[in-house]
């Protein structure tokens, strides 16, 4: 019984790691019934086991516990990466619509503006043209002036001209073409109109923007533009006084790029942070 005894327990550790044969189990576990002793120590065995196998699954724990930190850090790294990206593409398609819309806008503003200068222009043109005219102090060229009219019919419901003497207040129309509501009609030295002079009275128009005068020492010009052309007028004045800059035009877009140009730069941070760290594990 004594040597069988010590052929089990030579036996023991291969068979509680489950390595025996069959029929070597077999052989252990016979013995182990009725050999009380190589019982006890079987159950010792077994329970040395579980305690070490307990203490290796701990140390092993343990050892994997900086490696799951820099797991989860890099996780999170992963994740929010991921969303920098996302966010990155938006914003650039974001960007790329706002500046292309901005584009629109400064496009069509540059081409109002032109066509407000085209007025402005104008409004200098026929005031010169009707003060050639009035160059004499004391006789006007009414020649000249339905030559003016004509040239500008399509734009012009009336010229008149008046005397400095006959108006009090005209020094703000010394400055240059001037919008402002009409003078008296009747107070005009002469009035032109598409059929030559006009002597009925005139009732005039009571939008500012429709009248433009101006004065030099002796003469004051005003005219009125028409109403079918009271709407380009219009446009033309919101455009020179009121028209957006160009800062405020693209300061969207500007504004959007910037955001833009800060995510690229965390992207390409977060991935330099990293690196160091992927290379030690590769």
């Amino acid at each position: 019984m004594k040597n069988e005894c010590y052929i089990v327990r030579d036996l023991l550790p291969s068979y509680i790691d489950d390595l025996c044969s069959d029929e070597t189990s077999k052989f252990v576990e016979q013995h182990i019934t009725l050999c009380e002793q190589c019982a006890q120590i079987v159950n010792q065995m077994r329970k040395e086991f579980d305690i070490q196998e307990q203490n290796e699954i701990t140390a092993n724990i343990e050892q994997k516990k900086p490696f799951l930190k820099i797991a989860h850090f890099f996780q999170a790294q992963t994740n929010y990466t991921i969303f920098l990206r996302t966010t990155f593409w938006i914003m650039l398609l974001v960007t790329i619509g706002l500046f292309i819309y901005s584009l629109s806008v400064f496009s069509n503003l540059n081409r109002d503006r032109d066509d407000a200068q085209a007025i402005e222009q104008e409004k200098m043109d026929i005031m010169e043209k009707s003060f050639v005219a009035l160059s004499s102090q004391k006789n006007i060229d009414e020649a000249v002036l339905q030559a003016v009219f004509r040239e500008y019919s399509e734009h012009l419901q009336h010229l008149a001209i008046f005397s400095t003497e006959d108006i009090k207040d005209f020094t703000y129309l010394q400055e240059g073409p001037t919008n402002t509501f009409p003078i008296d009609y009747s107070k005009a030295v002469m009035v032109i109109g598409e059929n030559g002079e006009i002597s009925e009275s005139i009732i005039p128009n009571d939008y500012d923007i429709g009248t433009v005068a101006m004065a030099n020492g002796k003469w004051i010009v005003q005219y009125e533009y028409k109403e079918s052309y009271l709407e380009t007028v219009e446009d033309a004045h919101q455009i020179k006084y009121y028209a957006p800059s160009n800062w405020t035009i693209f300061q969207l877009p500007i504004l959007f790029i910037i955001i833009t140009i800060f995510i690229l730069g965390n992207i390409l941070y977060q991935k330099r942070i990293t690196k160091p760290v992927e290379n030690i594990l590769d």
